[in-house]
């Protein structure tokens, strides 16, 4: 019974320093994707400069450094069950008024595994690159 106890505490505590250590790697999302909740949920009707200047350090930290697939995961932990929700609408609009593209995907509930910086990419005809 002890053995199991002390198990069971190795894998608690193991799980709670991942998830500490996921949280520190998107402190960059934390920061940068707040800018562009205004617009993705309806609240305004284009996206700040900011939430463009920011989607654009996103991408290249996609590219970069942190990987699509983190900065995936790192806007659905701080997105999921949150009220406004994010509108799809607003989701495929933002590239093309922040003229880039999207090296990440943004979503509420998608499989972030699913998706690595050569499997996705939204690419628009008037889309900056930002290195």
């Amino acid at each position: 019974m002890l053995r199991v106890a002390g198990c069971c505490f190795l894998v608690l505590l193991a799980s709670g320093l991942d998830i500490a250590y996921s949280e520190s790697k998107c402190e960059p999302v934390f920061e940068y994707f707040p800018y562009c909740l205004d617009f993705l949920t309806g609240y305004d009707n284009k996206p700040s400069k900011r939430c463009c200047d920011h989607i654009y350090k996103l991408n290249r930290l996609a590219k970069r450094g942190l990987g699509a697939q983190m900065i995936c995961w790192c806007i659905e932990y701080m997105v999921r069950g949150t009220e406004p929700r994010i509108r799809a609408d607003r989701i495929s609009e933002l590239p093309t008024k922040c003229q880039t593209h999207l090296s990440f995907p943004i979503s509420e509930w998608k499989d972030c595994n699913a998706y690595s910086l050569l499997s996705f990419s939204l690419s628009f005809p008037h889309h900056k690159t930002f290195y």
